[in-house]
């Protein structure tokens, strides 16, 4: 079976909003999917989507072992939320490419914590996370200028190079929209950072 890693662009400040007060409609939504995907019988564990999405937004307790629901849900509250989406995949490899890409990025000179296997499993949220995936990754913004500087350094130097290019694109979107947000009229916007889900 093959995985795939998506990559947004997306303030970590606004899903945390977006969690404790949803926009109109948003829960709703949210629910209305992850019924299709109970229906579907894709969600494994003690929590349906459903109950899974009442959980997250309610801020009820978390059941520890729920599998990938809670993951689940927050994809689905960033991807239709404001963010911008980046896919490399599917990896017919899965884990095993992203390994081997992170160890040719660091011998290339990419610090380890800005190489897929640095930061895929770094969770911004405080939600239980499965053993399995999809894992929940995460890179600040702050940490973006140096992730561009160490990505072009070496895009033109390693086998893994369309990995590369998509994790290039989505720096560059997310430094262009904090720098946008920095400066806007009404007072400085929260800056996007990286969050990514492997599965």
């Amino acid at each position: 079976m093959s995985t795939q890693l998506t990559i947004y662009s997306v303030g970590v400040e606004d899903v945390e909003l977006w969690i404790r007060q949803p926009p109109m409609g948003t829960a709703e939504e949210s629910r209305r999917r992850a019924a299709i995907v109970d229906a579907r019988g894709e969600a494994e564990g003690p929590r349906t989507m459903v109950e899974a999405v009442d959980e997250v937004f309610g801020d009820r307790p978390k059941h520890p072992d729920a599998g990938d629901v809670y993951a689940r849900v927050l994809q689905d509250l960033i991807e239709y939320g404001e963010s911008i989406r980046f896919d490399f995949g599917p990896l017919r490899l899965g884990t095993q490419y992203l390994q081997e890409a992170s160890a040719e990025f660091e011998g290339a000179g990419v610090p380890r914590e800005l190489t897929p296997m640095g930061f895929m499993y770094d969770s911004p949220f405080t939600l239980p996370e499965p053993a399995n995936v999809p894992v929940i990754g995460h890179v600040r913004a702050e940490r973006m200028p140096g992730m561009r500087e160490a990505y072009r350094a070496v895009v033109d130097r390693v086998e893994a190079a369309e990995l590369v290019k998509v994790l290039l694109d989505a720096v560059d979107e997310t430094l262009d929209f904090n720098d946008f947000a920095r400066g806007f009229p009404e007072g400085a916007l929260p800056p996007r950072d990286l969050v990514t889900f492997y599965g």
